[in-house]
């Protein structure tokens, strides 16, 4: 025969950890502009980077595209769209993009987390309920 297992939190505890959890992702959701911003000096690097090996002559133009179509006639702008081929070892590795907290997934999580600690605080019962514990552990 087996056993049911009686799981027993007290409200305190979750309520720390919910908080915790609510200041993590605060943290996260800050952390996004100086994410992007690595990234963009990243990108700005490699593409520095490919430029340099097309001026010292490392890369093969495999196809140049001329765009016709001009806004301002008066501009003496022409656009010329290049593909270039390089070995592999000389290019690198691209920057990859860095997985962002959305805000749309921060104001989420933080709305019902906000909501969970509100609720906690005004029990008056020691311990929490299997299914109060269910509906907030997908935030610890």
């Amino acid at each position: 025969m087996s056993k049911s297992l009686q799981v027993k939190v007290k409200v305190s505890v979750l309520l720390e950890a919910l908080k915790k959890a609510l200041d993590e992702r605060a943290k996260r959701f800050a952390n996004n502009d100086k994410l992007e911003a690595e990234y963009d000096k990243a990108v700005e690097a490699y593409n520095t980077n490919l430029l340099k090996l097309v001026k010292a002559g490392k890369g093969k133009v495999t196809e140049a595209t001329t765009s016709r179509w001009r806004p301002n006639n008066k501009e003496k702008v022409v656009t010329i769209q290049a593909t270039f081929e390089f070995p592999k070892s000389a290019i690198g590795s691209e920057p990859e993009s860095p997985e962002l907290y959305k805000e749309w997934n921060w104001k989420a999580d933080r709305e019902a987390l906000e909501q969970a600690i509100r609720v906690l605080e005004m029990t008056d019962q020691e311990y929490v309920s299997a299914t109060t514990l269910k509906s907030v552990a997908e935030y610890l």
